[in-house]
């Protein structure tokens, strides 16, 4: 595990002080599922604002569909995440790092490598996006929230494959 990676997984377990953002839970299909389904109500809601040129929301709205996605896929290994970049780092170290699937399905394995390649950093832009654009008042264009639109959509389908794994 690359240090940075493990010391901010250690922070978010085992805080100096305050309560841990990672904590170990049961394993719970039915908050993953609500997590998916979240993840997908705000896949509607970035298509609505997308279609409406609210292209910030657009941003937003993809982001959180993704971190959903994350949420639950976390739930499904018995995590909860209580900050986006501890429920990021987990994720990061238990799906992508770690390949979270079955070996015999090879395809499976190279959708995880995907994941680490491009999802992971889709994420990552997508958070650092979603602050600029839920804080700031610069003007957004069509072409600056087209990208979220697959990727948040691809990102969100890929999670759900590999949690029916």
């Amino acid at each position: 595990m690359p240090e940075n990676l493990e010391r901010i997984l250690q922070g978010c377990f085992h805080p100096k002080e305050g309560r841990p953002n990672l904590q170990k839970v049961p394993v719970s299909s039915e908050r993953a599922q609500q997590h998916i389904d979240k993840a997908h109500s705000n896949l509607r809601a970035m298509k609505m604002m997308f279609d409406g040129d609210l292209f910030d929301w657009t941003i937003i709205c993809g982001y959180y569909a993704m971190y959903h996605a994350v949420l639950a896929a976390l739930y499904k290994i018995g995590i909860r995440a209580t900050a986006h970049y501890c429920a990021l780092a987990a994720f990061k170290e238990f799906y992508v790092r770690r390949g979270k699937v079955k070996p015999e399905f090879v395809t499976y394995i190279n959708r995880a490598k995907q994941l680490e390649q491009k999802y992971s950093e889709t994420l990552d832009k997508a958070q650092e996006n979603r602050v600029v654009e839920q804080y700031g008042v610069e003007i957004i264009t069509n072409d600056d929230a087209e990208w979220i639109i697959e990727d948040a959509k691809d990102f969100v389908l890929k999670i759900e494959e590999v949690l029916a794994s």
